[in-house]
């Protein structure tokens, strides 16, 4: 039973070390990890092998430490010490690449240990497995473990306390596995999990929560593809069986069926385990003809596993494993002096440079807020001051108009008067009889309305309104300049008497001319004159 569950614990770690069915970005490390999954161990064989010799020629450290670590995983299922010696290889680049990436040397160092470790627990070295699972669940407890490795290395202590039949401990650290696994969702190895939660179940005789468990391993293991976790999970239906319905048919289906996808494995221990619970079913049935023909099978298989050469190999492997341990631990503690003195006067310098650096950011800040507030007071007089430069263009601009508004008055008021004057002139003529009085008349009449008057009217008018000229020209080009004369006094609000006078003419004809305005205009019967001239 010990030996069943020694190749069980293994089994599960062989899928181990990185999480999420992907160890890495490498292309030939992803192609290699799905075919290890699905079992194809000579397939995934060869692509770690090529990942490692492009690794090996590129000099690329990262690249080269993980082909190596899943060299041995791919490896130590046949060959232990073809295992242990890619695992060390491994060890030994990562421990070089803690010069540039100790983060990550550090966690690739954690997931050797807990190959090595798997390779102990096949050995049945328990304590020196039991050590370095200690040590990778306190150097990854606190740390957000995605890889699997952390609930792999507690699956490790829970088979560790079975053996010394600590039950209850060996439960917490399965359950706490269980929680690892789930968190990551990592189906490769959940189905080992499950199996192990429900190997405690149907020891205490919790018949369908191992049976959920059994269940829920041999889904996982069937939709991914994983014969291995297949194999475990029908041994563990099998055995279900007899415990709980003594259905020993049942059982032997489950056995058979285990056997048949354990056969092709390279890791003969999933045939081995097969084998070994059919014998215990033959004894059950009393087929001890069957149970001495299957031991002889369990003996060859065995047999292959071990030679005196391969056992050579591992001691020499194990020691080279020790003294690097303790060269690295060594090296680690004289690191630590030399970082603790150099990270002392680091921060005793870094504290002076801060006060300095403070102290020029200071008096740089607070020069650079006295010139800020310079400027600001700067730019509030200029502002004030073309605040008083605009309100005087606009005085200086309202004079102007002002000024040209009395000037134009003052030229209509001296046209109106002058033509009042020449009228009473011809009035006070018309009274009087003399030889002169058609001479006299046309002299009146000739200076009258002077066109230097209406030039300088008009450019005063134009002056206050732009363009009113054009403005009309361009709408009604039809309009004569006498009827602009007519629409400039409009303009000007006159009444029609006082347009009569200035243009010298009777207010019937103002009227008159009005009339005809109108139409040029074609304003409608209801419009006012006046109201559209001034609108213009």
């Amino acid at each position: 039973m010990n030996c069943i569950r020694t190749f069980l614990f293994s089994s599960i770690l062989l899928l181990s070390l990185n999480g999420n069915a992907s160890p890495s970005k490498n292309p030939l490390l992803k192609k290699g990890w799905a075919a290890l999954v699905k079992d194809n161990e000579n397939e995934a064989f060869r692509y770690f092998w090529q990942a490692h010799e492009k690794a090996n020629k590129e000099k690329n450290t990262v690249d080269n430490a993980e082909a190596l670590l899943y060299l041995g995983i791919c490896s130590y299922g046949s060959s232990l010490e073809k295992g242990l010696q890619y695992v060390t290889q491994s060890l030994n680049e990562y421990k070089i690449l803690e010069k540039t990436d100790r983060e990550k040397a550090l966690i690739g160092r954690y997931k050797c240990l807990q190959l090595i470790s798997t390779i102990y627990s096949r050995q049945k070295k328990y304590e020196e497995a039991m050590k370095l699972s200690k040590e990778v669940v306190e150097g990854l407890r606190d740390k957000d473990d995605k890889s699997g490795t952390l609930g792999l290395a507690y699956n490790n202590l829970g088979y560790l306390c079975e053996l010394k039949n600590q039950k209850i401990e060996a439960g917490e650290f399965y359950v706490l596995a269980l929680k690892e696994f789930e968190k990551a969702n990592n189906v490769a190895y959940l189905p080992g999990s499950y199996c192990r939660l429900g190997d405690i179940a149907r020891e205490r005789g919790q018949k369908a929560i191992s049976l959920d468990y059994f269940k829920k391993a041999l889904a996982l293991a069937e939709s991914s593809e994983n014969k291995q976790a297949q194999v475990t999970a029908l041994l563990s239906m099998g055995k279900w069986f007899i415990v709980f319905e003594n259905d020993l048919v049942q059982a032997e289906n489950y056995f058979n069926k285990a056997r048949v996808i354990a056969i092709p494995l390279s890791d003969k221990s999933f045939e081995i385990k097969t084998i070994e619970a059919l014998i215990e079913l033959k004894k059950q049935q009393e087929d001890f003809k069957e149970v001495s023909a299957l031991q002889n099978e369990v003996i060859t298989i065995k047999d292959s596993f071990y030679s005196f050469e391969r056992e050579q190999i591992v001691k020499s492997l194990e020691v080279q494993f020790e003294v690097s341990e303790k060269n690295r631990k060594l090296e680690l503690l004289s690191a630590e002096k030399e970082v603790s003195k150099l990270t002392n006067y680091f921060l005793a310098l870094l504290l002076v440079v801060l006060v300095i650096v403070f102290t020029i950011i200071y008096f740089f800040l607070k020069r650079i807020n006295k010139r800020d507030k310079q400027i600001l007071k700067t730019k509030e007089e200029l502002v004030n001051l073309m605040e008083e430069q605009k309100l005087l263009k606009e005085q200086q601009f309202q004079n102007d108009i002002e000024y040209k508004e009395s000037q134009l008055s003052a030229v209509t008021i001296q046209m109106l008067e002058k033509n009042e004057l020449l009228d009473e002139i011809k009035t006070i003529l018309n009274r009087k009889e003399l030889t002169s009085e058609k001479d006299i008349k046309k002299l009146i009449s000739k200076y009258t309305i002077h066109d230097n008057n209406w030039r300088d009217f008009d450019n005063y008018f134009e002056s206050v309104n732009k363009n009113f000229y054009t403005r009309l020209k361009q709408k009604y080009p039809d309009i004569s300049s006498n009827d602009l004369k007519i629409c400039a006094l409009i303009k000007l609000n006159l009444s029609i008497k006082e347009m009569a006078s200035i243009l010298n003419i009777s207010p019937d004809s103002v009227k008159t001319a009005r009339h005809r305005l109108r139409k040029k205009l074609q304003l409608k019967t209801e419009e006012n004159l006046t109201d559209f001239i001034l609108s213009v």
